[in-house]
């Protein structure tokens, strides 16, 4: 063989081994844009087709012919417009005629970007990922993917938020209250008539359970019939009586009902208020022709508002003129405090009253609002001044005329029940049996205990363990909580009489006696049970409550031969501390 034949032999042997090198190169990329089920364009510097996938023929009906290698750019983007795809048009504009040397003009500019990412929207519910990179060789690579079932998926997000907007709109301002939970019986959501009937936010109810909110007795009966319902999807109706946080009641019909599919199922409670129309226990009446009968009369219900608050507000308005209190309705009211939570207090009560309340945090803005006012023409009926705000001298004493009342809110707050905890340690030290009195920081109502843990005396044996004696209905109710929320059995005298009466009747191992009640106040009931258990030989221990803390009423509990000594507002915390010294070990006969 001569030398020029064999190299041109070499040569050709070369040519066909990188054209099969080539080849095998592409296919594993045509492959890789499968898999990836992405398309791929290239083009080189003078924007002619290198390279296009066999996926890009799935984004557009173009002639297979057009994506050979060498087409120009502007032939394949005149094939597009002429297939009707008209990629990039903002939504606004589609409807109009589009000029073709335009639209391609636009998109070879947005081909010479350095680089270009858009999701741009195909037909009416397609929608296409384009991301162009151009190297610094010239090339200009292009990727094209579907993204049609995320977008979809984005515009079912959006409109179902809107659609929970628009529902949760809808649940907020309707009059009835109404509560949802979901199939674990967890609060999903509320809304603000039944906020308004706890005095409370939607935030302290969502994501917690009844068991939370409610005694163990009315959680287990309000859950027994929640799950009754999910599980069985027959409706609930029941007639309650309700507590509001205020102390008013409330006669509501009560209806529950499963809605959602199987495996989602979601419980929704209406309470229809009938306060208006009733006149009995067992009769709701609408008119003097139309009686609506309501078999075993109105049970007791829920009755979950929050004790602490409801004492700084018992504790702020006790301080307020009750003949102001009465006749608030239609007043303009100023509020004059640097707490917050004081102002949240007294504006929402003055509000509730039909006061038109709003409030100021110094004397600044107190000087500025008068001025506003006068020059608006509203005159205000009173001012509120919290003594704690620097400066409240000045007010009282420039009132230009307005009436002024002055109240000590100390210690409302965030630190209100710590107030009452470190009070009771700090009393609870004192060696004696019965303790000095100190007098508690300036919360009027402040309560503590004031024994020592070395004189406790084991309970008689009984068929509860506390007996209450209290004549108000909300302290009734706030013991009863607290007790029930213990899980202590326990019984309600309304006074000193009927106290005396449940216990010779039940025995108990404690007794909570309140001092001020009706047809036998708590000293006289607490002498008469002294001298019973001379004869039966037991001795119950007795503890004093009372809104006050004097050394007279202390000397009197003890001469009444009383045990201990508390003052309102209670606290679960301090309930427990109290039976825990008196009723928590075995119970047994002790001779007097």
């Amino acid at each position: 063989m001569f030398p020029g034949n064999a190299r041109q032999a070499r040569t050709a042997t070369m040519n066909d081994v990188a054209s099969s090198d080539a080849n095998i190169r592409l296919g594993m990329f045509e492959a890789a844009c499968d898999i990836l089920a992405a398309a791929v364009i290239v083009y080189d510097k003078n924007d002619c087709l290198v390279f296009a996938s066999r996926q890009v023929l799935r984004y557009f009906p173009i002639p297979p012919d057009t994506l050979k290698p060498g087409t120009r750019l502007r032939d394949v983007l005149g094939a597009i417009f002429d297939s009707g795809v008209r990629y990039g048009i903002p939504l606004e504009q589609r409807h109009k005629a589009v000029n073709r040397e335009e639209w391609i003009s636009t998109r070879i500019s947005a081909h010479w970007r350095e680089q270009y990412d858009a999701v741009e929207r195909l037909g009416r519910d397609r929608w296409i990922h384009f991301r162009k990179r151009r190297l610094p060789s010239g090339y200009n690579v292009t990727t094209l993917v579907d993204v049609s079932e995320q977008k979809k998926q984005e515009e079912q997000w959006r409109v179902d938020l809107e659609r929970i907007a628009l529902t949760e709109a809808i649940l907020e301002s309707l009059p009835s209250p109404v509560v949802i939970k979901d199939r674990n019986l967890t609060y999903i959501a509320v809304n603000k008539a039944f906020c308004t009937i706890y005095d409370t936010s939607a935030d302290s109810i969502i994501g917690r359970s009844i068991w939370t909110l409610a005694d163990a007795e009315s959680a287990e009966r309000i859950e027994s019939s929640d799950r009754a319902v999910l599980e069985t999807g027959e409706p609930y109706t029941l007639a309650e009586h309700v507590i509001r946080a205020d102390g008013s009641n409330l006669y509501a019909i009560t209806r529950k009902y499963r809605i959602g599919a199987p495996g989602h199922y979601a419980l929704v409670t209406l309470m229809e208020d009938v306060t208006a129309f009733v006149t009995g226990e067992r009769t709701v009446t609408d008119t003097d022709d139309a009686v609506l009968r309501v078999p075993g009369g109105f049970v007791e219900a829920q009755n979950c508002f929050d004790p602490v608050r409801d004492a700084e507000r018992r504790l702020l308005l006790d301080q307020l003129n009750p003949e102001e209190l009465r006749v608030v309705a239609g007043k303009r009211i100023l509020v004059v405090t640097p707490n917050p939570h004081i102002e949240d207090i007294l504006v929402a009560e003055f509000k509730a009253r039909g006061g038109d309340c709003c409030a100021v945090s110094s004397v600044r803005e107190y000087d500025a609002f008068l001025t506003l006012a006068a020059r608006q023409g509203l005159a205000i009926d009173l001012v509120v001044i919290d003594d704690n705000m620097s400066g409240h001298e000045i007010i009282q004493a420039n009132s230009r005329g307005i009436a002024t009342r002055l109240i000590s809110p100390d210690g409302i707050g965030p630190d209100f029940m710590r107030a009452l905890v470190e009070e009771h340690e700090l009393l609870s030290q004192d060696g004696s049996p019965l303790g000095d009195i100190l007098t508690p920081v300036s919360l009027s109502d402040d309560w503590y205990i004031a024994t020592d843990i070395s004189t406790m005396l084991p309970a008689a044996v009984g068929d509860i363990e506390v007996l209450v004696a209290e004549d108000n209905q909300i302290n009734q109710f706030v013991f009863s909580q607290i007790l029930e929320g213990m899980g202590i059995s326990h019984r309600i005298a309304e006074n000193g009489e009927e106290a005396v009466m449940l216990w010779r009747k039940h025995q108990p191992r404690l007794v909570l006696m309140d001092i001020s009640m009706p047809v036998m106040n708590g000293i006289d009931a607490a002498m008469e049970i002294r001298e019973a258990e001379k004869l039966t030989g037991t001795r119950t221990p007795i503890v004093a409550v009372t809104a006050q803390a004097l050394n007279v009423d202390m000397q009197n509990c003890m001469d009444a031969g009383m045990d201990d000594y508390i003052t309102k507002p209670v606290s679960p915390d301090m309930i427990e501390a109290i039976y825990q010294r008196y009723a928590a070990g075995k119970p047994e006969k002790n001779v007097a």
